[in-house]
């Protein structure tokens, strides 16, 4: 028997990613393969319902962990002491279940496959270089790169040539006979029709304020339909304060996260997705299953499940998703089941199964490039790892020496510029400011409020948050009230 170690991102948030591995784990023939699970994040949000034989570990950080910002570190910048310390030894083939974070946890000399789960065009932008370094470092280590769907092949054909020899392109499936099955369990949740379904996390990247968009649209043409939202996220409060801002309030409903969400997107007229960017999203493979037809932005596997059009629609407008989604609801509802079931008969789980056992018993047959990189082994201490004064690297790139510089975040990413400059001396800190100073400063920090920005002597502003969507309200917001632009800067922090 082999033993199989899967390491994903996490195995916790309900998400695709982890439904398809949980489809996978359970389905694989026990009596060939011995499965193990590690997640690098735990969240509490899913429990995934594995068989009993399928070994899950500890997550190598959660929610709260002081540690957290630490281990990251490490795994960017020193994986083989991440390795040492969290990844089980003893495998005979180890599977990275997204790219970058699980993807540096592949031991060295091991045999490996990096399953890729999205487009990685994100590399290309400005400010990754170093991530997109690190990635084609983390392919090196891989006998096999496994792309989800046409667009995820393409992008790592386009960004990492040198490992094209080594891609698989294997669509996602899905159990059609168990989605209907937990269809058609009881649900106190009737949905008001038609129905305009969105499915998938509330955070920027599925991008539901956009559906929302197109549905003000469609509900300008059809006085009678209703959006509703199957999931949570950070966008929630967003989208409630938008529908009201439309006057659609009592149209547009967020359900919140369903363990089991069938029985609703069943009774669902069309599927909308709004994602930025998607691997081969398994809300649409689901959708289809249950005779529900979708639109959709350009991502992963759309247009090949949308069978020439048939059972789908590829969208780039809000416009065009609206007329797509005005266009499904005037089909007959035998017409749209009938083209669902057509479609979803090329994504069925048995063949996918069967592929990817070829694909495993391929990769173990590979001889291994012996290396000294240990693994954890389960009963050895687990190494310390040495803390460290600052982790985000500062952009020194973008600032001259001995200028004078107010920090704009007391985050994470703030801490670690004011630590940098502190032990450095590369430049004068002129201030440290944040909107929530109040609560920095309880915590120990010595932040200012906005205002002082308005009162101190600088050369330039250094923006000092993560998302670059908020690193932009906040130029805009300064520079409303009179900070020229070219005195604030911002780059995409990185470890």
């Amino acid at each position: 028997m082999k033993k199989i170690l899967f390491v994903i991102w996490s195995y916790s948030l309900g998400g695709g990613a982890e439904a398809l591995l949980t489809t996978i784990v359970n389905r694989l023939d026990p009596h060939k393969y011995q499965i193990g699970i590690l997640e690098f994040y735990h969240s509490s949000t899913k429990k995934e319902p594995v068989d009993s034989h399928i070994k899950i570990y500890d997550p190598v950080t959660f929610a709260g962990d002081r540690d957290y910002q630490k281990k990251m570190y490490y795994t960017y910048h020193e994986p083989d002491q991440m390795i040492r310390n969290y990844v089980p030894a003893g495998y005979d083939l180890y599977i990275s279940f997204n790219y970058q974070i699980p993807s540096f946890l592949l031991p060295k000399g091991s045999r490996n496959i990096a399953w890729i789960h999205g487009a990685v065009y994100d590399l290309a932008k400005s400010g990754m270089e170093e991530y997109r370094r690190l990635q084609g470092a983390a392919f090196e280590k891989a006998g096999k790169i496994v792309a989800i769907s046409d667009i995820t092949a393409c992008s790592i054909r386009e960004l990492f040539p040198e490992h094209a020899d080594k891609l698989v392109e294997i669509y996602n499936a899905v159990d059609v006979g168990i989605i209907r099955e937990k269809a058609d369990c009881f649900t106190e949740i009737q949905l008001k029709r038609p129905t305009v379904l969105f499915v998938g996390r509330l955070d920027e990247n599925k991008d539901p304020l956009r559906a929302l968009d197109i549905f003000h649209i469609i509900a300008g043409k059809n006085g009678l339909a209703h959006l509703y939202y199957l999931g949570k996220g950070e966008l929630e409060a967003q989208i409630r304060e938008k529908a009201s801002a439309y006057g659609l309030s009592n149209r547009v409903h967020v359900l919140g996260y369903l363990e089991n969400p069938f029985p609703v997107m069943k009774q669902a007229d069309v599927c909308c997705m709004t994602s930025k960017s998607e691997g081969f999203p398994l809300s649409l493979l689901e959708s289809v299953a249950l005779g529900v037809p979708f639109v959709s932005t350009e991502v992963g596997g759309a247009r090949v499940l949308s069978n020439d059009g048939r059972c789908g629609k590829v969208y780039v407008t809000e416009e065009e998703g609206a007329e797509a989604v005005l266009g499904i609801l005037e089909m007959p509802e035998e017409v749209r089941e009938r083209e669902c079931r057509e479609s979803i008969s090329r994504f069925t789980l048995d063949a996918y199964i069967n592929r990817i056992e070829k694909l495993l018993d391929e990769a173990l047959e590979a001889e291994p490039v012996l290396e000294n990189t240990a693994a954890w082994n389960g009963t050895e201490s687990r190494e310390k790892l040495e803390d460290r004064k600052y982790y985000y690297r500062f952009p020194k790139g973008l600032i001259p020496k001995d200028s004078r510089v107010i920090i704009y975040g007391a985050g994470d990413v703030g801490t670690d510029y004011c630590r940098y400059i502190q032990e450095t001396g590369i430049c004068q800190v002129a201030a440290w400011v944040d909107a929530a100073a109040e609560k920095y400063r309880s915590a120990g920090k010595e932040v200012k409020d906005i205002e002082t920005i308005f009162q101190a002597e600088y050369d330039v502003v250094l923006i000092a948050v993560m998302a670059e969507k908020v690193s932009k309200e906040i130029r805009r917001n300064l520079c409303q009230r009179g900070i020229p632009e070219s005195k604030i800067l911002w780059a995409r922090p990185i470890y």
